[in-house]
């Protein structure tokens, strides 16, 4: 249950990042102001997960996996839905962020 709850705080918190990218380019305004509330929201929901999973795993654990789980699939979704140009490189750093979680949650 700690990594379902870890995995659904990585969800939320990308989710949270990919709506305020979506917004950035977009004039300050109604919707604008409303996709920016939709995101804070996704953002608490993830501090939420978060802090359930921290009741069974340890914050040198937790912290580390949820950033790193994160910084992967942004860096995977930055490509895919933004059309961002993602390099060798930023997939080398990538999977070596996921190595790392691997690690820590061993």
């Amino acid at each position: 249950m700690k990594y379902a709850l870890l995995a659904l705080a990585v969800a939320f918190n990308v989710g949270s990042y990919v709506v305020f990218k979506t917004i950035s380019a977009r004039p300050h305004g109604l919707l604008w102001a409303a996709l920016f509330a939709f995101g804070l929201a996704l953002g608490a929901v993830n501090i939420f997960f978060f802090t359930a999973a921290l009741r069974e795993l340890g914050l040198a654990v937790a912290y580390p996996a949820l950033s790193g789980a994160s910084i992967a699939l942004i860096v995977l979704l930055s490509g895919w839905y933004f059309g961002e140009e993602i390099t060798t490189a930023n997939l080398a750093g990538a999977v070596l962020v996921v190595l790392g979680v691997i690690f820590l949650l061993r």
